[in-house]
């Protein structure tokens, strides 16, 4: 059981199925796709059945049900999306409360080390680097959780040095969102304790180390030249930074949202795919304004209610445990840049992780050191 479980871990916190999909083509992803799902129902019938994870299964049978109303495309696709959504939610508690913060922290290190891996040996002239996530923001997101997992490490000299290379690898997304997400997980982690100001030195230090030895690494030149602009005595290159920001793409979609905000305009339409309603190129980027706007005010506002509860619970146990409260901060900003949510098996597996997490009680959790 134990082989299946991290088998599973794998292709959930690895991105396997995207990722084999991506670099080994469509049979393989549909392989590892069908190990997938096959393997997440398989492992919650064979072990004992927690209680479901009621909010979400809420959550997408508003967001299914009602963004199916106004749906005009493939009914196929639909109902293979919405059977996998919750085939994943159901079957991934039994291995979400199986897994101890070591073991994603583990499995998010290796993730966040395919960046540093995929910059260093398999460099492309685009100069962002997502490693097994593909998408440099994704995993940028992976970063910040592997970053946050080692706040329990007892070792200080381990914390830093395993902090470093995170943030190394993190900085090869060349991601804003990294960056701006990495201090506010660092604010957290010294407000719970003040010992965790040391983390700040790996922030630090790794910013130093690519700025010392970016020749080597062939990074998108105008995004660097802006990150550098950040830390040097020139002026702050704030076009650059700004430039094609969420909030622009968000704009587009204003009247969209606005004209329709009961029940949508029905499922993918804000996904930006030609095959489905848009009257922008490109998606939303926030799945806040995609719930919204697809399926309407009821799915937009359960969403909400979901990752505030986990915010503010998560808060109960900042001092034994300050790395649900940075992760919790990090699912509630993703989701303001991100549009593929419910297929999203990362932040679905996290969000429930944590789900489960922060419903107990601060002092029944199980020490990792224990």
């Amino acid at each position: 059981m134990k082989i299946l479980k991290y088998f599973l871990l794998a292709l959930i916190l690895l991105n396997l199925v995207s990722f084999s999909l991506s670099a080994l083509g469509s049979g393989i992803g549909s392989l590892f796709s069908v190990l997938l799902f096959g393997g997440v129902f398989f492992y919650y019938f064979l072990n004992k059945k927690p209680k479901l994870p009621i909010a979400f299964i809420v959550l997408g049978l508003s967001y299914f049900l009602i963004s199916g109303i106004n749906y005009t495309g493939p009914l196929r696709e639909f109902y293979t999306d919405a059977i996998k959504y919750f085939i994943f939610i159901i079957g991934a508690v039994s291995l979400a409360k199986e897994t101890n913060e070591k073991e994603f922290g583990i499995y998010a290190f290796i993730g966040a080390m395919s960046v540093l891996v995929n910059a260093v040996a398999f460099s492309t002239p685009y100069g962002r680097y997502g490693g097994f996530y593909i998408n440099p923001n994704a995993a940028g997101v992976v970063c910040l959780i592997a970053f946050s997992l080692t706040l329990y490490f007892k070792s200080k000299y381990l914390k830093l040095f395993i902090q470093l290379l995170i943030v190394t690898a993190g900085i090869m997304t060349l991601s804003r969102y990294f960056i701006m997400l990495l201090v506010i997980v660092n604010v957290i982690a010294i407000i719970a304790n003040r010992k965790n100001s040391i983390s700040l030195v790996a922030g630090t230090v790794g910013i130093a180390v690519v700025l010392s030895v970016s020749t080597l690494f062939n990074l998108n030149t105008t995004r660097f030249s802006a990150f550098q602009s950040l830390f040097g005595s020139q002026e702050v290159e704030t076009k650059t930074i700004t430039k094609g920001s969420r909030t622009e793409t968000w704009a587009l979609y204003t009247d969209v949202i606005l004209d329709n905000p009961v029940t949508g305009i029905g499922y993918n339409a804000l996904h930006g795919r030609q095959s489905n309603f848009s009257s922008v190129g490109a998606g939303v980027h926030n799945t806040y304004l995609m719930a919204i706007g697809e399926s309407g005010i009821v799915t937009f506002l359960l969403l909400i209610i979901i990752y505030l509860s986990l915010f503010f619970r998560s808060l109960k146990h900042i001092r034994l445990n300050p790395e649900y409260t940075c992760i919790a901060a990090v699912l509630i900003t993703f989701l303001l840049v991100s549009h593929n949510y419910f297929d999203n098996y990362f932040i679905l597996f996290t969000s429930i992780w944590l789900y489960l997490k922060v419903k107990k009680q601060p002092e029944t959790l199980n020490n990792l050191n224990t």
